[in-house]
């Protein structure tokens, strides 16, 4: 006989197998206890999560000689042959390869035949966000009444590409990720059943690969047993699979706290040469910093991260040496880095100075300062000589990768501030006119108001066609004022500065060392 593959061997039987998948399989069960069997399922979620086996315990429970029952009993003829798929009445269909309306065609001819030797004729039909629009409506009255005998299981990673139409039809379950901890333990029953001698760490980096994927994990231990035999290590799973040494992680992070140029270079060298991908090592390397951030902040890391205990030490180790906040600037430098590496068609080099960058920034300068010196800005200095930054030549790297944060002050051309009470007092003001005046709520919006309280309005706009609109318009704009705010309103309309003013009050603003500083910090814009 054929070798069986571990992913097919050890595929679940009964629900109560099923792992990480609970809340699917308790309402399925008490559906058939209930006999209130739907005719229509949608399983969707990641790959190798269940969804195909949850349909085919289902199709066994209810078809059961023995049933139906919660619990198929797995021994009489059908159970086997939809275990063996090769029921007649249980049809497995791959929406990828049977994607045109002929296809639901011959489909819609056969749901009307009874079972052969079941009680339902089952269809289930993976991937079936496949199928194209014109055989989705070719299914549609089909699925909004089918037969007695007929039950339709759909299974699909994309949900979001399946009509609503169809969606409405069935009754959706979301599969979710099997959490690490059950990978782990299934593997190591499944080593244990098969006599492997496979250490934890080993365990780790097959559950951790699979992104929460058991039928990935089986497969990665499998590939892995048939490279190392009967006893497996850490090292044979790295050089068999390509995985990455977290070791190598740990010093890397270790260099890049500890500010060792020469060392981060001479490791990033040894990662391009060993042809490890330098997008999927910088992602390991972004998740290995949010766990130190995460080290940082609570007192027990064990119940918070899915990594070994050894780990758990190492980044105990790291996070001692630095604070919160420099943790966090670098997180957020290697984040950036992360992006433009994805995108690069040079990824090492990238990667190499953002590694740099990163060595290189400075935490001295606390945010408390740079907050000072914003509202020093606020206040009105404008001395260039009192301006500048003191002690710290590379303020850019800092304050670029700080913790975004946001300010509800706005810095104008036009010299004077809004505040958010009057902006959102404006908008409905222009939203009411747009409703009575739809020529002029569009020529004031291009006007920027300069004070709004409880008598007067004064607003400003560019000199040319905008501001001689509104004059020649004033008496219409005063009147729906009055009739907005129930009171006769003083309206002023005054014109701001041109253009090439504008643009050169904005580039002196830019050139601004602190205005510069605050942009970096809050991500915002001259308006």
């Amino acid at each position: 006989m054929s070798y069986l593959v571990l992913a097919r061997k050890w595929r679940p039987q009964v629900f109560e197998d099923v792992i990480g998948q609970r809340h699917v399989s308790q309402t399925l069960q008490n559906a058939i206890t209930s006999k209130r069997v739907a005719h229509a399922y949608l399983f969707s979620g990641p790959r190798g999560v269940g969804k195909t086996t949850v349909a085919r315990i289902f199709a066994k429970a209810l078809n059961c000689l023995n049933g139906p029952a919660p619990v198929p009993c797995n021994e009489c003829q059908i159970c086997r042959d939809i275990t063996r798929s090769s029921s007649v009445d249980v049809l497995e269909i791959d929406g990828a390869s049977n994607t045109g309306v002929d296809s639901i065609r011959e489909l819609r001819e056969t749901v009307k035949y009874l079972p052969s030797m079941g009680r339902y004729r089952i269809y289930i039909i993976d991937e079936v966000h496949m199928l194209s629009n014109n055989a989705f409506n070719a299914l549609l009255k089909t699925l909004e009444e089918p037969p007695a005998h007929t039950i339709f299981m759909f299974a699909t990673t994309e949900p979001h590409k399946i009509p609503n139409t169809i969606l409405s039809r069935c009754q959706r379950f979301d599969f979710k990720r099997i959490p690490l901890k059950d990978v782990q333990t299934q593997l190591r029953h499944i080593a244990a059943s098969e006599g492997i001698d496979i250490s934890d760490t080993a365990i780790f980096l097959l559950a951790n690969e699979s992104e929460g994927s058991m039928r990935d994990s089986q497969s990665l231990l499998d590939q892995v047993i048939s490279f190392s035999g009967s006893k497996i290590s850490d090292e044979d799973v790295m050089n068999a699979l390509g995985i990455m040494d977290r070791k190598l992680l740990f010093q890397f992070a270790d260099s890049i706290i500890k500010r060792d140029d020469e060392t981060v270079l001479n490791l990033i060298e040894n990662i391009y040469n060993f042809g490890y991908d330098l997008k999927r090592f910088c992602q390991s390397l972004l998740e290995y910093f949010r766990n130190l951030v995460v080290i940082k902040t609570v007192k027990d890391g064990k119940d918070v991260l899915d990594v070994p205990d050894i780990e758990i030490l190492e980044l105990q180790k790291l996070a001692k040496d630095t604070s919160f906040l420099n943790l966090q600037m670098l997180f957020n430098i290697l984040y950036r880095g992360f992006e433009d590496v994805s995108r690069s068609a040079l990824p090492r080099f990238i990667f190499e100075m953002t590694a740099l960058r990163m060595t290189h920034i400075d935490s001295s300068e606390s945010l408390t300062d740079i907050i000072k010196k914003l509202d020093t800005l606020s206040s009105g200095s404008t001395g260039k000589e009192e301006q500048k930054v003191k002690g710290n030549n590379n303020l850019a790297d800092v304050v670029s990768d700080m913790p975004y944060s946001s300010s509800n002050k706005e810095i104008s051309v036009f010299g004077f501030k809004s505040s958010g009470s009057s902006s959102d007092l404006w908008k409905k003001l222009v939203a009411f006119i747009k409703k009575k005046k739809p020529a002029l709520a569009s020529h004031l919006e291009f006007a920027v108001p300069d004070v709004i309280n409880e008598k007067d309005i004064s607003v400003r706009v560019k000199d040319g066609h905008y501001y001689t609109y509104l004059v020649n318009n004033k008496d219409n704009f005063s009147k729906l004022c009055e009739e907005f705010f129930g009171k006769q309103m003083v309206i002023e309309i005054r014109a701001g500065k041109d253009e090439n003013e504008t643009v050169s009050a904005k580039n002196e603003t830019m050139e601004d060392p602190i205005i510069k500083d605050a942009l970096k910090i809050f991500g915002g814009r001259i308006v």
